[in-house]
């Protein structure tokens, strides 16, 4: 469970981000034309970057997630950006509603409260004490 543990919430962010951004990757083209309100609105090349950015974000967490400790400077960071994400998500919808279909902004919308869920969780691992390092 994601809410469990800060580890949890990391590794469990990478999983679905890594997926996801595979998924923008290896179908880039089905993916435009399902959030696109018209042919070539939104050029494949475009899903296939933000996948590309998926899976190094997906790295991050993923190191993150598996160091012992948890550097909690990090994991900070990398839960604020994903913070700033889902303030990114409404703004990009905004400014890209003529371009979006009604499909493309419901997926955006279920994206962006995904994303607040794990942040939540995030925000609550860092927010539990840690275990100190084992010693030598």
């Amino acid at each position: 469970m994601p809410w469990k543990s800060l580890k949890h919430a990391l590794l469990f962010n990478a999983f679905g981000t890594a997926l996801l951004g595979l998924l923008m990757i290896v179908d880039a083209g089905i993916i435009a034309g399902l959030l696109g309100a018209h042919a070539g609105a939104i050029p494949p090349l475009v899903c296939t970057v933000a996948g590309v950015v998926c899976l190094l974000f997906a790295a991050d967490l993923a190191f993150v997630g598996t160091r012992k400790p948890i550097p909690q400077g990090l994991a900070k960071l990398l839960t604020l950006a994903d913070a700033a994400f889902v303030v990114a998500i409404p703004v990009a919808m905004i400014a890209a509603a003529p371009l979006l279909s009604t499909l493309g902004q419901f997926l955006l919308a279920d994206l962006a409260l995904l994303t607040a869920f794990l942040v939540w969780c995030q925000w609550r691992g860092l927010r539990q004490p840690q275990p100190a390092p084992a010693s030598s």
